[in-house]
C-alpha cells in the first residue's frame, strides 16, 4: 500500500504506468491461459517501451507466448513461468544464446502479481559490441579464410604429387623408411605393402645391387646421386622372379629446419623399352659390320680370281646390292629408333622437370603455410614434420624425431591428451576451438595459459590403417585475452554509466528543487519592491535609475529561474512522451497561431511548406516546444528596416533521413565569433531586448536527446537558418 501523503501526489495508477514507462529495465505482464485448470500458455497483457526495445515487439503483441517464442518449451523459460505462477515463489532464471559469434544472454526475474505474471528481462544483445569484438569477428574470419585457402593448396598439392606420371616415393630416417609412395611407385611391388617400412625389409630383393649404398651414401654425404639406365631387378609379381628393368632416377636428399638431412625424396622413370631398343640397334650395327668385313674379304678373293670367278662376281653383286638395301632399312631402322629415344627422353626430362616443381611447391606448402603444422607418427605420436609455425608455438623446446608425451609432456595431464588418443583410436577427426592449454614454450620455463583453435586429423597408410595424426593450429591467446578484457571494460562502462545516471538525476533534483525553493523568496522581494515603490519617497535624483535597474534583476533572475525549471522539464517531459506520428502543417499553424500578437504587431510574414516532409515520428509537445522558440526568436531578433519573414520548412537529406528548417531574414549572427558557444545555457547574442539565454539550448537538448542534431548558417545583417538534422521516421 502506498502511504496517505505519496497517494495524494501519485495516483496509484499514474505511478504504475509513469514506472513502467521510465524503467529502463523491460518489463512485462502476462495472464496464464489454462486447459482443464493446467497452465498451457500466457496471454501478452502489456510491454513497457524497455522491452519493447529489448524484445522487438510492441506493446500488445499479437498472439500468445508461445506463439511468439515456441522455442521456450525446450530451454526452461515457460516451465520457469509455470512454476512462479503456481508456487507463488519470486525467481530469476538466466538464458544463455549466441549472437555475432559472441555469447550474450538475458536474465528473467518473475513473480506472480494478483493471478498475472510480472516479468523483468535485461539481456546483453541490446548493447552495440566495441569495436575490439568486431575485430576479432574479423580476425576469426580472416583466419578461417586462410585456413581454407591453406587446405585448398594442400589438397591441390597431394592430387599433383599422387597423379604424377613419374614413380616418387619419400623415405625418412637413416632406415630409409617409407613415408609417402605415389600409385606408380607402388606398381612395382604390385599389392605388397612398404609404406612405414624401411626399404631393406620393404624390398629384400635389392640384396646385392647398389641401390642400399647409394641410399647410404646420399644420406650421410647430402650429395644428389643421378643414376641412368640403372639395372634394378625387383619382384614385381611377388612369386620370387626378379625382372630385369632399367630406370632413370634421382636420389635427393631433404633437410629438417634445422639443415640436418632427414630422408631422401625419389623420382624415377622406367627406361627399359629404350635400352632394348638401342641394344637392338647395336646389334644390328654390330652384324652388318661383320657382313661388310666379310664381303671385303671376299671381294679380294674374287679380285685375284676375277677370271675365273666372272660368274660368282655377279652373283656377288647381287648380294651386294640385297646387303645395300638392308643396310639403307637398317639405317632407317637406326634413325627411327634414335628419333623415339630422343622424344622419349625429352618427355622424360620433361617430366622430371615437373616433379621437381611439384616437389618444391609441396615442401614450400608445408614449411611456408601462416598456420602451424605438424605430423604426429605412429601409437607414440612421434613429431615426424615439423614445420616453422609450429616450432614458433615452443621456440625454446626440441620437437622432431620426440614423441610428443617426452617434447610436451605436461598435456599428459590435460583433457588434449586424451582427445589425441581418441583421434588415433576411432580415426574420427576434431577441431578445437579456442581451448586452454598449460604449457611452456621453453625447457623448464613456467607453465602459461594459452589458447588454442586446431583441427586433428588421422593420417592412414596404404591399407587404410590409421598410422599419425596430421595437426592445424593457431594460436589465439592475444584475442581471447582482449575479447576478456573488453568484457570486463565493458562491466566497468556500465557501472560508470549507471553512476552517471544516478548523478544526472542528483543534479536535475537539485536544480529543480533550487528553481522551485528560489521562486517564493524572489515573488516576495518582488512584491516588497512594488509595495516600496508605491510608497516611499526617494530624493536621491538617481533613485529611478537605480529602481529600473533592480526592477530589471528581479526581471532576469525569475527568468533565468523559469528557464532551469523548463530545462529539466523538458528532460523528464523527454522519457515521458512517447514519439508518434505527428502532422507538422498543422503543429506549425497552431504555433503560429499562438504568436500571433507578435507577428501582427511587427507585420510579420510566415511561410509553412512541409511538402517534402509531412509527418514526422517525434514527441508533439517536444516538437511544439522547438518551433515555438525557434519561430519567437525569430520575432525578437527581427532586423529594424525590414518586416520579419519567417520560413518554416522540412528538406530530405542524401542518405533520406528528415530535416525541419527555420529561416529568417533578421539580424543574424557573428557565427565566428559565436559559433561554439551557441547552445550554451544563459548566452546571448543581442542585449538590446530581454531574455534568459535558454531558448536554443531547450532546443538544442530536445534535438539531441531524439538523436539529431542541428546546423546553423547565419550572416550579419541578413539572417539565420537552423536546420534540424532528426533521426529517419519509420511508421
Amino acid at each position: 500500500m502506498l502511504p496517505a501523503d505519496l497517494g495524494a501526489s501519485f495516483p496509484p495508477d499514474d505511478l504504475l504506468l509513469g514506472l513502467l514507462e521510465v524503467s529502463h529495465t523491460g518489463i512485462l505482464l502476462y495472464e496464464p491461459i489454462r486447459t482443464d485448470g493446467q497452465i498451457t500458455d500466457l496471454d501478452f497483457v502489456l510491454l513497457n517501451s524497455a522491452a519493447q526495445q529489448l524484445l522487438k515487439l510492441p506493446a500488445h503483441p499479437q498472439g500468445t507466448h508461445l506463439q511468439v517464442y515456441p522455442q521456450t518449451l525446450h530451454n526452461g523459460v515457460f516451465a520457469f513461468y509455470r512454476h512462479v505462477l503456481e508456487s507463488g515463489e519470486p525467481g530469476r532464471f538466466t538464458l544463455h544464446y549466441q549472437a555475432d559469434g559472441l555469447d550474450d544472454h538475458y536474465h528473467l526475474s518473475a513473480r506472480r502479481a494478483g493471478q498475472g505474471l510480472l516479468v523483468s528481462v535485461t539481456g546483453t544483445a541490446a548493447h552495440t559490441h566495441s569495436e575490439v569484438e568486431a575485430a576479432l569477428r574479423e580476425s576469426r574470419a580472416r583466419e578461417q579464410a586462410a585456413r581454407a585457402d591453406a587446405e585448398a593448396q594442400r589438397n591441390r598439392l597431394h592430387n599433383l604429387f599422387m597423379e604424377a606420371p613419374a614413380l616418387i616415393a619419400i623415405f625418412q630416417g637413416p632406415e630409409h623408411t617409407f613415408s609417402l609412395v605415389n600409385p606408380r611407385y607402388q606398381q612395382l611391388v604390385g599389392p605388397r605393402a612398404i609404406l612405414g617400412k624401411p626399404v631393406r625389409e620393404a624390398m629384400p630383393e635389392l640384396v646385392g645391387q647398389p641401390v642400399f649404398d647409394l641410399l647410404d651414401h646420399v644420406y650421410r654425404t647430402g650429395e644428389t646421386f643421378y643414376a641412368t639406365e640403372m639395372l634394378v631387378q625387383l619382384d614385381h609379381t611377388n612369386s620370387g622372379e626378379l625382372g630385369k628393368n632399367y630406370y632413370n632416377f634421382i636420389y635427393q636428399p631433404s633437410h629438417s629446419s634445422t639443415g640436418a638431412i632427414d630422408g631422401i625424396l625419389v623420382f624415377a622413370y622406367e627406361v627399359t623399352p629404350q635400352v632394348e631398343a638401342r641394344r637392338l640397334v647395336e646389334e644390328s650395327e654390330q652384324l652388318l659390320r661383320t657382313l661388310n668385313e666379310q664381303l671385303a674379304q671376299t671381294n679380294q678373293d674374287l679380285a685375284a680370281s676375277n677370271g675365273e670367278l666372272q660368274e660368282a662376281n655377279q652373283e656377288i653383286k647381287a648380294n651386294n646390292a640385297e646387303l645395300s638395301k638392308a643396310q639403307w632399312a637398317l639405317q632407317q631402322l637406326n634413325q627411327q629408333l634414335e628419333a623415339r629415344v630422343a622424344a622419349r627422353t625429352q618427355e622424360l626430362q620433361t617430366a622430371q622437370a615437373e616433379a621437381e616443381r611439384q616437389r618444391a611447391r609441396l615442401e614450400r606448402f608445408f614449411m611456408q603455410a601462416p598456420a602451424a603444422i605438424c605430423i604426429l607418427d605412429g601409437p607414440d605420436l612421434v613429431y615426424e614434420l615439423v614445420n616453422p609455425g609450429y616450432q614458433q608455438l615452443f621456440p625454446g623446446r626440441e620437437l622432431r624425431g620426440k614423441a610428443i608425451a617426452d617434447a610436451l609432456p605436461e598435456l599428459k595431464e590435460q583433457s588434449i591428451w586424451e582427445i589425441l588418443q581418441r583421434v588415433y583410436r576411432t580415426g574420427e577427426a576434431f577441431e578445437g576451438k579456442e581451448v586452454l592449454l598449460h604449457s611452456a614454450r621453453y625447457e623448464g620455463a613456467p607453465l602459461e595459459d594459452r589458447y588454442f583453435t586446431f583441427t586433428y586429423q588421422a593420417r592412414h597408410d596404404a591399407e587404410g590403417r590409421i598410422d599419425g595424426i596430421l595437426v592445424f593450429a593457431y594460436e589465439v591467446t592475444e584475442q581471447v585475452l582482449a575479447r576478456q578484457k573488453v568484457a570486463q571494460a565493458n562491466e566497468e562502462l556500465s557501472l560508470a554509466n549507471q553512476q552517471l545516471t544516478r548523478s544526472n538525476q542528483d543534479l536535475d533534483n537539485f536544480v529543480y528543487t533550487a528553481s522551485h525553493d528560489l521562486k517564493q523568496p524572489v515573488n516576495n522581494m518582488a512584491g516588497v519592491f512594488e509595495e516600496l515603490k508605491r510608497t516611499a519617497v526617494f530624493e536621491d535624483p538617481d533613485a529611478p535609475l537605480l529602481l529600473g535597474m533592480f526592477e530589471g534583476a528581479l526581471s532576469q533572475i525569475h527568468r533565468t529561474i523559469q528557464g532551469l525549471v523548463e530545462v529539466v522539464q523538458v528532460k523528464r517531459r523527454h522519457s515521458h512522451v512517447p514519439a508518434e506520428p505527428v502532422a507538422l502543417v498543422p503543429l506549425a499553424q497552431s504555433v503560429v497561431r499562438s504568436l500571433h500578437s507578435q507577428i501582427k504587431a511587427q507585420h510579420a510574414t510566415v511561410e509553412v511548406d512541409m511538402a517534402a516532409v509531412p509527418v514526422l515520428n517525434f514527441g508533439r509537445l517536444n516538437l511544439q516546444s522547438v518551433l515555438y522558440n525557434l519561430i519567437s526568436n525569430a520575432l525578437k531578433y527581427a532586423h529594424p528596416e525590414r518586416p520579419p519573414h519567417i520560413r518554416v520548412a522540412t528538406e530530405q537529406a542524401p542518405d533520406g533521413t528528415p530535416i525541419l528548417l527555420v529561416q529568417d531574414n533578421g539580424l543574424g549572427l557573428d557565427l565566428p565569433r559565436y559559433g561554439t558557444d551557441l547552445f550554451q545555457m544563459f548566452r546571448r547574442f543581442h542585449d538590446h531586448v530581454g531574455g534568459s539565454g535558454m531558448g536554443l539550448y531547450l532546443v538544442n537538448r530536445i534535438v539531441q536527446q531524439a538523436g539529431g542534431h542541428i546546423a546553423v548558417e547565419s550572416t550579419l545583417g541578413e539572417g539565420t537558418t537552423f536546420r534540424l538534422h532528426l533521426p529517419e521516421s519509420r511508421y
